[in-house]
């Protein structure tokens, strides 16, 4: 009972230890609403953005302030991230190594009922 504690210990202890190593290490801090609306006053201004840094935003304003009344509101800034975040996943997707996308294609091809897959119905059964 002790050593499968001790297993139980140690392997908590590593599964901590990978999620602290998963972190992005050597991307700068991604600032998020609050980091950039220095003022508080739920809305970022264009001077804000810029003296955050954020270049990207400042390219996207446009795109961003889709009310157009020259500031974003959180709602305005979530959704440009959200756009973006679906962006990078899908980016990450279609680069995905060949092998991955021919697993991909092989596991949609076998799907259950699939008699290509191997599996025995009551038709395909040796008698």
């Amino acid at each position: 009972m002790r050593f499968a504690k001790t297993i139980l210990a140690a392997s908590a202890l590593a599964l901590a230890s990978g999620i602290a190593f998963a972190k992005d290490e050597g991307k700068e801090h991604h600032k998020g609403f609050n980091d950039i609306d220095k003022n508080a006053d739920g809305f970022i201004t264009k001077a804000e953005a810029t003296a955050a840094g954020k270049k990207d935003l400042l390219d996207r304003w446009n795109e961003a302030d889709s009310n157009k009344d020259g500031k974003i509101s959180r709602a305005e800034y979530l959704k440009l991230m959200a756009k973006e975040d679906a962006n990078t996943v899908k980016e990450k997707v279609t680069k995905a190594p060949a092998a991955i996308k021919k697993e991909a294609s092989e596991a949609k091809r076998r799907t259950p009922g699939d008699s290509s897959a191997g599996a025995t119905t009551e038709a395909t059964k040796p008698q």
